[in-house]
């Protein structure tokens, strides 16, 4: 094992500049995967935190008083579908009337729950701030047409513009609301509690509300995810020709380690050995740069289509978990196209190599 070591040292001390390309190749397909996925990984988190911030992850049609286990809060419901008539020009808006709304307090960015509270977009749209009266036209339950007038208190954050854009959260003390909504320790397990403990019991979860734009965020991770692929399994050929061309340079010195004893698998050993230095370098270089990138661009706060991806800024989302699935799968590419360039042209004749030395 020794002997391998310092072969490994003595070839990559001769020939630094031969192994730049392969530690450019792992180094810009390490950057790029970490990258694009906290990028997908932040999209998937800030989503599912932002819907779940606002609506109940499980939502009830009828009369339900059972405690559900990982329930955490509930509610009681209605919302009106209306429009708000600005300058001539209607501006659509859900109103929301719920028996307890200091459970969205932690959404609350000005302002109180005392009266009316909107959404911080919708006061963007309307020009309107608290201590404003809005004249909100609306079909109640009977399906009559009614106007009801807000004065807003206070305003509130969700992070999802489809939300922030359109509804008023109004603390009602009504007797009958139209729906039950359900809060759980775990959102995630939503559909699992659903199925579980609500079977027959007419309702429905958040992601089933969501499903579409879900799938969506789904297919757009699977291209990013699929293309970021191609560009790291690319740096694996880059390393298969850094090994084939250290042979072919190198087949005197091959030739004579056959010549004094040295198996094959033991000068593959060699070859493999420096592909796995250079993608372990590559690999450290390009996750420090990665985390760099992230970190600036999460302060750059690039804006995307609000009324598209329901936020209004790429989020970004890095796990020490990604890290380590980057680099075993940066591992794996290495020792594979380095295991299989080595053993397809190591053999060769010593005699033919040596003739003339």
């Amino acid at each position: 094992m020794k002997e391998i070591v310092i072969l490994i040292k003595g070839f990559l001390k001769k020939n630094r500049k031969h192994f730049l390309f392969p530690f450019l190749s792992i180094l810009i397909g390490v950057w790029g995967m970490i990258v694009v996925i906290s990028v997908i990984k932040g999209f998937d988190v800030l989503l599912i935190r932002s819907i779940t911030s606002f609506n109940p992850h499980i939502t009830i049609f009828q009369q339900y008083n059972k405690k559900i286990p990982e329930e955490i809060s509930r509610i009681k419901f209605s919302t009106y579908q209306g429009f708000f008539n600005i300058y001539g020009k209607k501006i659509g808006a859900s109103l929301m009337e719920v028996d307890d709304i200091t459970i969205f307090k932690k959404l609350l960015v000005k302002g109180s729950f005392e009266k009316a509270v909107i959404g911080n977009a919708l006061a963007q749209n309307l020009n309107i701030d608290i201590g404003d009266n809005l004249n909100l036209i609306y079909t109640d339950d009977s399906g009559n047409i009614k106007m009801k007038i807000l004065k807003v208190s206070g305003i509130f954050k969700s992070g999802i513009y489809i939300v922030d854009s359109a509804f008023i959260l109004q603390e009602s003390t009504k007797k009958s609301y139209n729906y039950i909504g359900i809060y759980l320790k775990n959102p995630e397990k939503a559909q699992e509690i659903k199925s579980k403990y609500l079977n027959g019991i007419l309702s429905t979860t958040w992601e089933e509300q969501n499903e579409n734009f879900a799938k969506a965020v789904e297919m757009d991770s699977y291209f990013a995810m699929l293309i970021t692929f191609f560009v790291v399994f690319m740096s694996g050929f880059s390393i298969s020709n850094s090994v084939m061309y250290s042979i072919f340079v190198r087949k005197r010195e091959i030739g004579i380690l056959k010549s004094l004893g040295m198996g094959k698998q033991k000068i593959a050993m060699v070859f493999i050995g420096e592909s796995m230095i250079i993608a372990l370098v590559g690999f450290v270089f390009g996750s420090i740069l990665s985390i760099i990138t992230v970190k600036i661009l999460e302060n750059v706060n690039i804006p995307i289509p609000q009324n598209i991806f329901y936020i209004d800024k790429i989020p970004f989302y890095l796990s020490s978990t990604d890290i380590i699935l980057a680099f075993i799968f940066i591992t794996l590419l290495s020792f594979t196209f380095s295991f299989i360039s080595s053993r397809k042209l190591l053999s060769f004749d010593i005699v033919e190599v040596l003739h003339g030395e």
